[in-house]
This record gives structure tokens, sequence and C-alpha cells, in this order.
């Protein structure tokens, strides 16, 4: 844990699924968890310097308190360097129930913050109903309701200070999957842009839908981030919204460019870092 900076550094971009067994912690506990499950695996947690040290750990975006998560990215550096299959399987075994290690890799220690390289976000819906219970024909109209409607208000607080924005535009897809009877439920897709101020909260689009009543859970299957040319080249087919957009009561002006790395350059503020609190802010203050 010495933070001295003539000690080799590693950075370990881990994948795992937050599971059903701990989908209802904050994630402030999620946080703490990894810390604990890190110690306990006797690995070389490098700590910031300050009156209170914290370690290493990066998120790329946290999860509401309720959903699941099948492949969430978290940062974690270490020093000196652990080799990589060392290292999960030292984790792996203090895990604890609920969290699924599913990849681990070294990646460069200047690369840009999950964070900041973030542009969206894909989530699965499950609604809960035994066969015949809920009709697909209504599940349907509801989704052609809200991609049918403009401008869907809703307010949010940041800092205290309350503000009223329009979900709608951060809505890219949303479309009815089908029915597994099997788990009687019923699977709903939806893609959202998370950008800074003007991320898609899934539970708002719940709400928007009137799913509320109903018995349901929500998932995140992915992330896209802006150093992936993957993820860049299926956001391409998207505008990118930005925040003065979308908290304006007027038609929102014709929107040009791509999601990339200086698109997303310039929408930062003037040291191109968020806090990890503005970016759980986005997501479900």
């Amino acid at each position: 844990m010495d933070t001295s900076n003539d000690i080799p550094r590693q950075r370990v971009r881990f994948v795992y699924e937050k599971g059903e067994a701990i989908k209802f912690i904050s994630h402030h506990d999620e946080f703490r968890l990894w810390e604990r499950a890190l110690r306990r695996a006797n690995l070389p947690l490098l700590y910031k310097q300050g009156f209170n040290p914290q370690p290493h750990i990066q998120f790329a975006a946290p999860l509401g308190v309720g959903i699941r998560g099948v492949q969430e990215p978290v940062d974690v550096t270490l020093a000196p360097p652990v080799p990589v299959d060392e290292l999960i399987d030292r984790l792996r075994a203090k895990l604890p129930p609920g969290v699924k290690l599913v990849d681990a890799g070294e990646v460069p220690l200047k690369t840009p913050s999950l964070q900041n390289l973030l542009i969206g976000a894909d989530y699965t819906i499950l609604i809960y109903a035994a066969p015949g219970e809920i009709s697909e024909a209504l599940l349907q109209e509801r989704l052609d309701k809200v991609l049918a409607t403009p401008e869907i208000w809703r307010e949010r607080e940041r800092k205290g200070a309350p503000y009223v924005y329009n979900l709608r535009p951060l809505i890219f897809e949303l479309r009815y999957v089908g029915y597994d009877a099997a788990r009687e439920e019923h699977r709903i897709f939806l893609r959202v842009q998370q950008q800074p101020g003007a991320t898609g909260r899934p539970d708002e689009v719940v709400d928007a839908l009137g799913f509320d009543d109903f018995a349901r859970t929500l998932r995140r299957d992915r992330l896209y981030f802006a150093d992936r040319e993957e993820d860049v080249a299926i956001f391409a087919a998207y505008p990118v919204v930005t925040q003065e957009e979308i908290t304006s009561s007027a038609r929102p002006r014709r929107r040009k460019g791509r999601h990339g790395p200086q698109r997303k350059a310039a929408e930062k503020g003037s040291n191109g870092q968020r806090s990890i609190s503005d970016r759980a802010s986005d997501e479900f203050i």
C-alpha cells in the first residue's frame, strides 16, 4: 500500500456481474464491497494520498439501487503489479455472493477514466407476468406511445437544485423483444445515451411507460465507450444530445456530429474530468 512514485504500478480492468443478491445495495456500499474483497485477497491496493486516503478504484457508471448489471467494468490500480491469472484466482475466492468476476486484464496507466469515456448503455426491462396476465399488445401500445411523444419532461436534482429536462431525446431505441414462458417474463430492450449532463435513466423510462405498477426489474446489459471503435460505430447512428438541448423547453436544434473522443472532450469541463458523484447523480439521483 506504499504510494511512493518509485514503486511499479499496474492498472487492471475487472469486468463483473452484479447479481440479484446485491442489486439493492448503494453505490457507496458497492465501492466498500470491492475494497474489502481486494484487501481480503491480499492484493496491493494503491491508495491516494491525503487526510482520508481512498483506494484507486474507478467505476464506469454507478448502477441505481435495484438494477442488476451483466458486464460492469471497474478499474483498480495496484502497486506492485500482480500476474493477472493470480489476480483472478485470488479475487474470485473472496468476492461475496451476488458478484461474479467475468474477466480481467491490464490497461495502460494513462488510460482516461471509464466515466469520462462513456457514451451509452443497453438495458433490459423485465416485466413479470403469468401467461395471459399482461398482453403483448398492451406492452407494445405503451412503447409506441412513448416513442411517438416528442417531449417527456422529468425533474432531477443536482447539487441541491432541481431542474426539468426532456427525457425523450435520450431514448435511442425501445422495443419489445418477446415473452419467456419458462421465466414468466416479458423482455423490452432499451438503449439510452450516457453523456455528461445528458444521461437517460432506465427507471424514468419505466415510469414514463407506466410500468411501475407491474412486477418488474431492470438489468444493464452493456456499456459503450468512446475509445472502442465498435462502440463508436454503433452510436454513430444516433445524435449526440447535449444538456442544453434537453433542459430547454424550446424545440431541440438539429444536431450534427457523432459520438467520439473529440466530441466527448469538447463537452467536458475545463479540466476534462467528472467526479464520481456527478456521474452518480446522472444515473440515480
